[in-house]
Formats: C-alpha cells, structure tokens, sequence
C-alpha cells in the first residue's frame, strides 16, 4: 500500500465519524421510520456506498465535490427515519451545522497553528485524531441534546422555523468559507470568521432554549391554573351536591316518619328501596382512599355518562398510588379524556378501567372501543392529537410524566378494543393522602 492511498483511508476515517454522528442525531431527533426496519443500519450501508464513491473517485477534502457528496447523503439518509418532511430538513439542517462548525473550528486552528492551507491538515495525523474525537463528542452531545429537546420542545412549527433561519445561514457561510480557504493558509479574517460563527451558534441554542423553557414556563403555569380551577369547581359542585342532598334527606325521613306512623310498613319498605336505588343511579361512588383520583374518576364518569358512554371501573386502594397531585390530573385525566372520545365513536361504547396493586408495582389498564383498528408503532402512545380518532390529546405529557416514574407501558389495538397498560413501580411511592 502506497503513502497516497494510506493517508486517503485515513483521511477517511473523519468521513466514517461524520457519518456515525449523522445517524447518531437523526436517529435521537427523527426517531424509526414506519416503513423501514433498521434504518440506523441502513444508514450504515449508505454511508459505505458514498465511502466507495469517494475513495473510487478520488472527491478528496474540504472541496465542492465532498461537501455535495454530504448534502446528499444527508438528505437521503434522512428518509430512512421517521418525522415529517420539515422534520427531516431541519434534522439534515442540524447535522451541516454540526459538522461544518466541528470541522471547519477543528481544521483552521490546526492550519493556523501549523501555517499550512487548510486543505492540507488532513495530511496529519494528530490532526485526523483531532477532527475524529471531536466529531464523535459533538455528535454525541447534540444528539443527546435533541432527544432531550424531543421531550421539552413546546415551540409551534412556525417558531421552529424562524430559529431554524440563522443555522441555515451559517451553514451557507461556513460552506463558502471551507472552499475559498482550501488551498491558502487562514488568515486572521478566516479564524475570527470560523471562531465567530461557532460562538454565535452556541449563542443563537442557548437563546432558543431559553425561548423554550420560558413557552414551556408559561404553559405550565397555564395547565396549573385549569387544575386549581377544576378543584375549586369540584369543591362547588360537591357543597351543592351535598345540600341537595341534606335538603332531599329531611324530606325522605319526613315521608319516611308519616309511613311508620300509619303503620305502613311495607310502603316504608317500598319508599326506602325507590330512594336506595334512586340515590345509587344519581351518584358515582369511589372509594379508592384517594379523594383526587375519586374526584378525578366520578368527574369523567359524569362526562362519559352525557356521552353515552358505559364506563365500568375495576380498582383497588389507590391511597398511596405513586402520583403527586399535578402528575395524577394529567395521566389519569388524559388517559380517560381520550379514550371516553375514541368509544363515543364506537358501538357498543365501553370503556374499562381497573388499576391492581402487587407488592412491587400498580398495574393500570384502560380499555376503549374504537370504531376502527389503529395502527400503533412499536407498543408507543401516538405522538400526536389529530389523527388517531381521539388518541393523542396530551399523551406526550403522560409519556413524559410516566417516564419520570420509572413506569413501563405498552399499547395495542386488537378487534377494535385500544388497550393501554403500564405497570407502575411501588419503590416511587408517596403518601397521597
């Protein structure tokens, strides 16, 4: 093997890592693609196509020819995972900015320091070690940071789009910059350019995030305000109910009083059986020993009810169910919005709840009608709101909440019966009383 080709494999040893944090980020950002199985290992074999096609023909580095040869293996790399088509743009979007910045920061300080063209520092090794490491590390925390902001992003489409704006600018800046720099030696213009660039990036994330946290703030502060709103029209609609009742109670023992001094006992008998059955078909009880989640479960009992859905509860003595109070209204809450929505479509209309305890975990089931068999990818609740015929309708927050727990769960639709299991782990428990 000559010193050419030697150093050609070596130099494409940068190529190999670049590749690997592509995957690494539309993996973490785009997550499976439906339609295809393995798409990390597809992406795999993509990436050793375009290795051959290099090394064939000889594209070399830092050039128009690698850098077209990226745009495209992006693109298409893209379309093994999942997302949508902004989605894919804004994840290949993501990796040119990364890779651009790593090299571009990596390649001209070598060349600064060693005062050689920038083209040229792939021809040694400390710096292919350089670029490779910090590839590798760049593509790990940018792919971790993705996943994260999965999870956390609450920006609308058209926000994401106007901060996705300045990425794309400097992607287009850093690209020039590489290819007129590629056969001259940096000079000072050139590092503060690249250092620059770099920095406003960092900038420009941290602003978001911020921009973020503050979307997600305010929601937060939002969603807690409906809660404390609920409660106190839960505390009203139980005073009222309670006086209703104590006002019905004094007429009952009135009429019950006038019967038993006619020495009616049979029609005292009659009388109190109609009342018996009269307050059982008005009233929901629960008695879990948790008075939110039984306020909770009457509450949507009383809506399904109006929708003329059937709901048949299975429970247990939830008193010290692993949920604070906040995290309890949006799992129990969401799980039962949606499916009372999906089986108020559905014929016969049903849903059934039964929550169990073992000595190490509560298990939690929900069980709806559909009108129509859903396609679920992967044992996952769907990501969205709009399409799954009611499923979806805040189900990232239960992901999300569910995740904090150390909870496990799976969903499946079968014969046109949505079911949704999680088991919960007791070690998480507090005292909900």
């Amino acid at each position: 093997m000559n010193d050419t080709l030697l150093w050609t494999l070596l130099g494409h040893l940068v190529c190999i890592a670049q590749w690997a944090a592509f995957i690494l980020v539309d993996y973490a950002y785009l997550g499976k693609n439906k339609k295809v199985r393995y798409p990390c290992i597809w992406a795999a074999v993509l990436a050793a196509c375009v290795l051959f096609v290099s090394i064939r023909w000889d594209l070399g580095f830092f050039n128009t020819a690698s850098i077209a040869t990226n745009v495209v293996y992006l693109l298409l790399a893209s379309l093994l995972f999942g997302g949508t088509p902004n989605q894919k743009l804004t994840g290949s979007l993501i990796n040119g900015v990364m890779c651009l910045l790593t090299e571009n920061t990596v390649s001209f300080l070598f060349a600064w320091f060693l005062g050689v063209p920038t083209g040229s520092v792939w021809r040694y090794k400390s710096c292919l070690a350089a670029l490779v490491v910090s590839i590798l590390a760049v593509g790990l925390l940018v792919a971790y940071f993705m996943r994260r902001w999965n999870s956390t992003c609450a920006l609308e489409p058209l926000q994401a789009a106007v901060m996705s704006f300045f990425p794309g600018v400097v992607v287009a800046l850093n690209m020039g910059l590489m290819v007129s720099a590629n056969r001259q030696k940096p000079t000072l213009m050139n590092m503060v350019l690249t250092v620059g660039l770099t920095v406003a990036v960092l900038v420009h994330i941290a602003i978001v995030q911020m921009f973020n946290d503050q979307v997600v703030q305010r929601q937060s502060s939002r969603f807690r305000a409906q809660l404390e709103q609920q409660r106190a029209e839960a505390l009203l609609d139980s005073y009222t109910a309670q006086r209703r009742l104590t006002h019905e109670f004094t007429n009952h023992m009135s009429a019950l009083s006038a019967l038993l001094n006619q020495g009616d006992m049979e029609g005292a008998r009659a009388y109190i059986a109609g009342v018996s059955k009269a307050v059982a078909a008005g009233t929901t009880i629960m008695d879990t020993h948790n008075p939110l989640l039984d306020s909770i479960l009457s509450k949507k009992y009383e809506e399904a009810a109006h929708k003329g859905v059937t709901v048949y509860f299975d429970l247990c003595d939830l008193k010290r169910l692993p949920f604070d109070s906040t995290d309890m209204v949006i799992v129990i809450s969401n799980l039962m919005d949606n499916a009372i929505r999906a089986a108020a479509e559905a014929l016969p209309p049903e849903v059934h709840v039964r929550i169990r305890k073992t000595p190490d975990e509560y298990l939690i089931s929900v069980c709806n009608r559909v009108q129509q068999n859903l396609e679920i990818e992967d044992g996952r609740l769907p990501a969205t709101t709009k399409k799954e015929s009611g499923h979806g309708m805040g189900l990232v927050n239960v992901q999300e909440i569910l995740r904090k727990y150390g909870a496990e769960y799976t969903v499946s639709c079968r014969d046109c019966w949505f079911r949704f299991t999680c088991s919960l782990p007791v070690a998480h428990s507090t005292d909900n009383s």
